[in-house]
């Protein structure tokens, strides 16, 4: 029985054990797990045919001297763009690969942050780096199911004609879009695919500005109105372009009506309708898109219920529809962690009767299927207990036989009760790193909406100064024009009292200031006008840092909130630690 004991304990310790110790030491980490990872999600894009961002991923020079050397910096994951980008929040703009490309699995993005962190060697192998923790176990998640890079990727065969017509055509479409203050290019180099966005000029970005792009329609392949003033109706000119992929209509004016354009895109995979009035019919026009992988409707009309008949419609959907509260797992968590406690008394309890009801324990074990099978063996020592009373039939106490194995029989309840313990307590570690990770993207976003705010401030501030200079100038300009004024009426005097010949000089002067009080009053209204001016600029600049203010105290809360959730994991993974020490300590008391 001890040795079962035992081999429980060591089956649950293998899952804590470092990838080296299973036999992965020989592996090179750069040439059998990093390159392979890039491969398959990422050269496709950054590789020797296609450039995106002049960025090339096929190969370790090129990694390692991308972005003019900032892609990746030996031992620093926060500083290289690359770990960096790879663990952006799905929804950021930023965010490598975009969601509409194959992504990175969480495991793959462990390995390529643990081989920055090692210093991204090239010929380092992982018995050397000795792997541990998370790293360890998505290394050992990683061998196990290798990457495969998409057939033809960096093939020549795969490389687009352009036709020199269009290309012509669409360098003088730029032309025209860029001349509005909108974006219109390649969405890499030899490609004739275009990307759009009228994020600089969102707010007067409408309807009659989407005619410009009609001649490229059909090379259009990325759309961002978001913001925008486009309409429903705006949304008919979208709806030529057959081979658009990724569109963003976040924050606009469309509803139900304008997703009735949509319906004539085969192509779309993804689609931002945050912040719009769609409502759960509107969506539905939308199950005949086959290949839509990604749809948001966060603050819409749109229900749970509404985004589960689409998915139900359109196979492998991802349909978004909002941040849910998270607090409530928390405490289910802490509530299970008390019932198995309960439970594993119980059994416990139980080896006092008499023998045949030491197998009632193996009803719960089923429910597990490691400790299942320790469970069916219980039975076997039982016989040895069965052949003890037999030479002490004339001894009238055979009650302490039966009592020696329920000994035996607490230490495999206890293993069970750790085995459940240890279990529990590392999907809390995994919750609260959770957790954290999302406090973590609430901060950020805080951070930009309060350096957002306090650029407005700065340019509120801005036109402050600006019409107090203009009204300062006005007052000056009503100085001058008063001074004249007064200086003409002085002359209309003295050329009164001089003589009757000049009074049609006078009746002159007087008409010249009559003018100029016109002039000096307008230019007085000119500086009250300014002055206002000033006062709403000097207001909004204002509200500008009371919003600016607020948004960092939400920066502020979330990083509190981030705080908390990492010194919950922390916690988490010091129990994991105690628990097994404790077992360790069990298993030498038992030896």
């Amino acid at each position: 029985m001890n040795q079962i004991f035992r081999n429980s304990l060591l089956f649950a310790s293998l899952a804590f054990l470092p990838a080296g110790a299973r036999g992965d030491d020989s592996k090179v980490l750069y040439s059998d797990l990093v390159q392979p990872i890039l491969n398959a999600k990422c050269v496709a894009c950054h590789g020797p045919e296609k450039q995106k961002g002049k960025l090339r991923l096929d190969s370790l020079e090129a990694i390692l001297g991308g972005s003019d050397g900032e892609n990746v910096i030996p031992g620093k994951v926060d500083d290289s763009l690359m770990t960096f980008r790879v663990t952006l929040p799905k929804d950021d703009g930023d965010v490598m690969p975009p969601e509409d490309e194959p992504q990175l699995s969480k495991e793959e993005i462990e390995v390529l942050k643990f081989w920055v962190a090692s210093g991204a060697k090239g010929d380092a192998k992982i018995g050397d780096l000795k792997p541990a923790g998370e790293a360890a176990n998505a290394i050992k998640v990683v061998l196990a199911n290798p990457p495969k890079a998409p057939e033809g990727v960096g093939s020549t065969a795969e490389k687009k004609e352009i036709d020199p017509a269009k290309q012509k055509l669409a360098e003088e479409t730029i032309g025209r879009v860029e001349k509005e203050g909108a974006s219109l290019m390649a969405i890499a180099q030899d490609t004739p695919d275009l990307r759009f966005s009228a994020l600089n000029v969102a707010k007067d970005y409408g309807d009659k500005n989407l005619e410009l792009l009609k001649p490229v329609a059909d090379q259009v392949k990325w759309m961002d109105l978001a913001r925008t003033q486009v309409t429903d109706a705006g949304l008919a000119h979208v709806a030529g372009m057959k081979n658009l992929t990724r569109l963003h209509l976040e924050n606009t004016k469309v509803s139900d009506a304008g997703l009735e354009h949509l319906k004539a895109l085969p192509n779309l995979e993804y689609l931002n309708l945050y912040g719009t009035q769609v409502t759960d019919a509107g969506i539905q026009k939308l199950a005949g898109l086959k290949n839509l992988k990604k749809l948001f409707v966060w603050q819409t009309k749109v229900t749970d219920g509404g985004a589960q008949k689409l998915a139900a419609a359109i196979p492998g959907i991802d349909v978004n529809t909002g941040w849910k509260e998270p607090a409530a797992k928390p405490v289910e968590l802490a509530a299970n962690t008390t019932e198995p406690a309960g439970a594993a008394a119980a059994p416990a309890a139980k080896p006092a009767p008499a023998p045949a009801k030491k197998e009632e324990p193996a009803k719960p074990a089923e429910k597990k299927p490691e400790p299942a099978k320790t469970a069916e063996k219980k039975p076997e020592p039982a016989k040895p207990a069965e052949k003890k009373p037999e030479p002490a039939k004339p001894a009238p106490a055979p009650a302490p036989a039966p009592a020696k194995p329920a000994e035996p029989a607490s230490f495999a309840d206890l293993g069970d009760a750790i085995s459940k313990a240890l279990t529990e307590a590392k999907a809390a570690a995994a919750q609260a790193q959770s957790v954290a990770s999302s406090a973590k993207s609430a901060s950020d976003n805080a951070g930009k909406v309060a350096a957002e705010a306090q650029k407005v401030a700065g340019e509120a501030k801005s036109a402050s100064a600006a019409a107090k200079t203009a009204s300062d100038e006005a007052k000056k300009v009503s100085g001058e024009a008063k001074s004249t004024s007064d200086a003409a009426k002085k002359a209309s005097d003295e050329a009164k009292s001089t003589s009757t010949a000049a009074k049609s000089a006078a009746d002159g002067a007087v008409k010249t200031a009559g003018e100029a009080n016109s002039a000096a009053s307008n230019a007085v209204k000119v500086a009250n006008e300014a002055k206002a001016a000033a006062d709403g600029a000097q207001k909004t600049a204002a509200q500008a840092q009371q919003a600016a203010a607020a948004a960092q105290k939400a920066a502020a809360d979330a990083q509190k909130a981030a705080a908390e959730a990492n010194r919950v994991a922390s916690e988490a993974k010091s129990l994991l630690m105690e628990l097994q020490k404790a077992a360790a300590a069990i298993v030498g008391a038992v030896e």
